[in-house]
């Protein structure tokens, strides 16, 4: 694991992902240290600047044993690639194993599971005071609709 002293603080992670002058060896080798250290979606952002596939791949394989259902989607969004139905099974298997319930739901209902999502929204723990969790729907962008999927971006 990378020391944090090893790791570039905010202005010097902006000059190597910004700089004009950065070669994609140097932003790889950056990534790597983030990853290293375990903070994953710092090294995505080299990674998506730099011919880095197989790092990211090894971070959406991290993503999908810890059951990281946003960081396993920031992976393949970076890849190019969409998940399809078996990943997203794996994937809610996973998070609901390591008790990510909300992310195990999510991924039930990306993979169109309505009855899973539906189950693992009955075990998953209220707001203090006994209230049961919240009903959220997650709902796919209308085509054309700039505004829908750019959370994050």
């Amino acid at each position: 694991m990378a020391k944090k002293q090893d790791l570039p603080g905010f202005y010097g992670k902006r000059k190597i992902l910004f700089g004009a002058k950065t070669s994609p060896d140097k932003m790889r080798q950056t990534g790597k240290l983030f990853m290293d250290a375990e903070r994953y979606d710092d090294a995505l952002e080299f990674f998506q600047r730099a011919e880095a596939g197989d790092l990211t791949r090894e971070i959406a394989q991290v993503a999908m044993e810890r059951g990281n259902v946003p960081l396993y989607m920031r992976a393949k969004k970076v890849l190019g690639e969409r998940i399809d139905e078996e990943e997203w099974t794996r994937l809610a298997a996973s998070a609901e194993k390591a008790g990510v319930h909300s992310g195990a739901r999510v991924a039930h209902l990306k993979a169109g599971h309505e009855e899973e999502a539906a189950r693992v929204a009955g075990i998953m723990p209220g707001p203090p005071g006994g209230e049961p969790a919240a009903q959220v729907q997650v709902e796919e962008p209308e085509p054309g609709d700039e505004e829908a999927g750019t959370a994050g971006d």
